[in-house]
Formats: C-alpha cells, sequence, structure tokens
C-alpha cells in the first residue's frame, strides 16, 4: 500500500482517475473526505448509508441494496464512501481507480465518532435518509462497539483481501491526520 502521496498540480479527473473508494472504520471522516474530493475531482458520490437504510434506519432490502451499489459501481465515474454487502464491495474494489483506506488509531475512531454524534443532535447528517435519528446513546453505543470489531476482525480481512487481489498498487492507507488533509486536496 501506498505512504502519503506526493502533491499534483492539478487535482481534477483528467488523470483519469474517476472511481474512488473509500473505506474505513467508523468516524474517520470517510464522508467528509469524500464530499472534498468530489467537489476537487467533479466526481458524483454515493454514500453507502444512504442506499443501505431507508427512512427511519429501516434496512433496505440486502438484494435491492446490491442491486444499487453494483449498478452504480458499473458506472464509469463515481466516489462511492462505504461498505455494504462484501461481495459487492469486492467488485467495487476491482473497479476502482484508486482505494482509500481510512485506519487511524482506534482513540482517533472514537473521538471523532463522539464529536460527529454530539453534532448529530443539532443537525441530522445529511447523507442519511430522513427520519435516521442517530440520538439515541445505544446507538451511539453500538458505533462504538463496531469501531472496535472493525479494528479487530474487519481491518485485517480486508487488508488481506486487498493485498490478495493485488490492490497494493491503487490502495492510499490513511493513518494520520496530514495524510488525510492531503487526500482531501485529492493530491493522488
Amino acid at each position: 500500500m501506498k505512504d502519503a502521496p506526493e502533491p499534483k498540480v492539478t487535482p481534477d479527473s483528467s488523470d483519469g482517475v474517476t472511481r474512488i473508494a473509500i473505506i474505513g472504520n467508523e468516524g474517520g471522516g470517510k464522508t467528509t473526505l469524500a464530499r472534498k474530493i468530489a467537489l476537487k475531482r467533479r466526481l458524483p458520490i454515493t454514500h453507502v448509508d444512504s442506499i443501505q437504510y431507508l427512512a427511519g434506519f429501516v434496512a433496505r432490502p440486502e438484494d435491492e441494496t446490491r442491486h444499487l451499489l453494483n449498478k452504480i459501481a458499473n458506472e464509469e465515474k463515481w466516489i462511492i464512501d462505504g461498505y455494504g454487502p462484501f461481495d459487492v464491495l469486492e467488485k467495487r474494489l476491482a473497479r476502482a481507480h484508486v482505494i482509500i483506506l481510512v485506519n487511524f488509531p482506534v482513540w482517533r475512531h472514537y473521538w471523532w465518532t463522539i464529536k460527529r454524534q454530539f453534532g448529530a443532535l443539532f443537525h441530522p447528517r445529511s447523507e442519511l435518509p430522513p427520519g435516521c435519528s442517530e440520538r439515541s446513546p445505544l446507538h451511539v453505543l453500538g458505533l462504538l462497539r463496531t469501531i472496535s470489531r472493525m479494528k479487530q476482525h474487519v481491518l485485517p480481512v480486508l487488508k488481506e483481501l486487498l493485498i490478495k487481489n493485488h490492490y497494493s498498487s491503487k490502495v492510499f492507507e490513511v493513518t494520520t491526520v496530514e495524510e488525510w488533509k492531503l487526500i482531501a486536496e485529492a493530491k493522488f
């Protein structure tokens, strides 16, 4: 996997990078990163949470989620932020020109998740469907548990998948705020 990239002069999609997958743990700033890159590169953005959930945090049927995410990934231009079903994620990673893996130390994911959830008390996240309230303490506890499970169980499997499929040349692993900021400027 690549270290932080050297800055480029023209951050747009003229370099042929038109499919970007952004994955990583909760509270790593994936959505904010996706928005910043989408503006710089003039690419359409899809948040997996907006596909996986219907109003009121009702889970969309998995077959429908698969269909919608695969349809988007088959397009020529996209930024997709999040996971979805693992088989769909694998197809998306294969099509991506760039894979951004946000993998901060676990304490940062906890801290940024708590900050995000505090903000959601006053301003619901726009990438979620209507009626998806994150105000419940049980919801926040669930997110915090997810961070731990992701770090221990999902990320090792994901990294193994990336190596097995020889995706290392197109993966940027973001482990510091400085790297995050550089990537946010679409300098890769």
